[in-house]
């Protein structure tokens, strides 16, 4: 017969872990438009759910309570609030290998870094790295080496992504000093590992997209963001302005950087100016220009694009811009977001710094009302 007192411990452990649960559901909605998180959120909603029905039904048993995923997803989320430009969690990459792809537990810096997370106590993760474990279980090292195979096939920004594995308990310094070896960080969370620039490029030069160029010369980013439209999106651009100024952010990347464009950039560009364009707007413009060297558009698509298919999101203009980008190695500055979405789906990473879309506004204030 169970003792009572260690039945009444067993499911406070188990009321513990619900309330746990619940306070990571609350967590991930932070990140909720991270691909990846909806998965995640649907893994900790089943694990409630059984947990809560064990608990009903008075039928907990303590392994239900030690083989719970929420220390790891707990350990997860606070290691991902540290990280910086995360495009994706629980990400799935290549490998030559075996059939089955990494699965990469954080993706941050703009794809430039993957991240691991190690919740297990010290003693199992050093006892695995010494060949300790069970037929069929990975050690740190195997994962470390899988994360290295992955990443010299899966470049990013023409660069391969660091490796950070994090540890949720300290390892023994000969652990730590092996995986450094083989080129793998490591960190926690009372000891982060320290990002490089987030707009560090391996190129000095930048691609503007027709959309950076049109957001960096607008009169809602140039101090007239006190508007409110008769379009609705362009009310909702000055909304996010006045909450989110754009204007520091691109001086932040585009610092120090030679600016090139496409002659079809250009041309859109010139364009939109000429049709919308209110007079400080294309005064700026011209200023702009002048840091802008446009060279002709690329004749051969490059053969990161060469696959590509077509779709309302992929247009000939916004590939030939991306092209001229992909085919000098350098990033794109972009407020397409749709295009890098619809190239990623695709199985194709554009390098990209993506920011807000904003339209040109200073012709359209005649008919606003301001502030």
């Amino acid at each position: 017969m169970e003792d009572p007192e260690d039945q009444e411990k067993l499911y406070e452990e188990a009321h513990k872990k619900v309330k746990l649960g619940e306070e990571l559901k609350k967590a991930l909605k932070d990140f909720e438009d991270l691909p990846g998180v909806s998965k995640v959120q649907r893994k900790i909603q089943q694990e409630l759910k059984f947990l809560n029905k064990v608990i009903t039904t008075k039928s907990v048993k303590e392994h239900h309570i030690t083989s719970s995923n929420f220390v790891y997803y707990d350990f997860l989320i606070k290691t991902l609030r540290l990280q910086h430009g995360v495009v994706d969690i629980n990400a799935v990459f290549r490998l030559e290998s075996r059939d089955n792809p990494l699965r990469v537990d954080i993706v941050a810096n703009n794809g430039l870094k993957w991240v691991k997370v190690i919740a297990r106590n010290s003693k199992s993760v050093e006892d695995a790295a010494r060949g300790c474990v069970s037929i069929g279980a990975r050690s740190v090292i195997d994962q470390a080496e899988d994360y290295l195979e992955a990443s010299e096939l899966s470049f990013c920004m023409f660069q391969r992504p660091k490796i950070v594995f994090y540890f949720s308990n300290k390892i023994e310094d000969s652990l730590h000093e092996e995986l450094m070896d083989m080129g793998v960080q490591t960190a926690s969370l009372d000891s982060p590992d320290t990002d490089l620039d987030l707009y560090a490029t391996t190129s000095n030069e930048l691609n503007l997209d027709v959309t950076t160029l049109l957001a960096y010369v607008s009169a809602l980013t140039n101090g007239s963001a006190n508007w409110v439209y008769k379009e609705p999106l362009l009310t909702e651009q000055a909304e996010r302005e006045r909450a989110s100024p754009l204007k520091p952010l691109l001086e932040k990347i585009l610092e120090g950087k030679t600016l090139v464009c496409c002659q079809l950039a250009y041309e859109a560009f010139q364009s939109i100016l000429d049709i919308v364009g209110g007079e400080g707007e294309r005064k700026r413009a011209e200023e702009l220009m002048k840091r802008v060297t446009v060279y002709p558009d690329v004749e051969t698509i490059p053969e990161e694009f060469s696959h590509i298919r077509f779709t309302a999101n992929v247009n000939e203009r916004s590939l030939k811009i991306f092209s001229f980008g992909m085919a000098r190695q350098i990033f794109t500055v972009t407020s397409n977001k749709a295009f890098v979405r619809s190239a990623k789906m695709q199985g194709i990473n554009v390098p990209v710094f993506v920011h807000a879309s904003v339209a040109l506004t200073e012709g359209k204030q005649a008919t606003g009302t301001p502030l």
